[in-house]
């Protein structure tokens, strides 16, 4: 007897096609959320939901690197490879806690590094 496997409701739960994208708000009481765990190579958004402008900067990595953003502008950036923890503020308030966070990238989907998958199929 043979049993068929369907993958693809866990392909769309862990970020495959018609995944929601990452984000990151930041509203009046600071980044919402402060974390977030992506892997690399995923589009990042941060969304102006405040009513000053706030301007990301990271030492870490600098494509998180924004122009001002005005309330109600966004900013999204491409991450690139992981793993690596990048730690971003907001340039134009670098000592306000609640506009501070990490985002954590994961190694890219499919790199040998972190491979937990299938050893025997690929």
């Amino acid at each position: 007897m043979r049993i068929a496997i369907l993958l693809v409701p866990l392909a769309a739960a862990c970020g495959g096609a018609g995944a929601a994208p990452a984000a990151i708000t930041l509203r009046p009481s600071g980044a919402d959320p402060a974390s977030i765990t992506v892997v690399g190579g995923t589009q990042l958004q941060f969304a102006n939901a405040d009513s000053v402008d706030h301007r990301i900067a990271s030492a870490d990595c600098p494509e998180l690197g924004s122009p001002t953003l005005a309330a109600g502008a966004s900013f999204t950036a491409a991450l690139g490879k992981g793993p690596k923890i990048c730690r971003f503020v907001d340039a134009l308030q670098p000592s306000a806690a609640a506009f501070q966070g990490t985002v954590t990238v994961e190694s890219t989907a499919g790199s040998d590094a972190g491979y937990y998958g299938n050893p025997y199929g690929r």
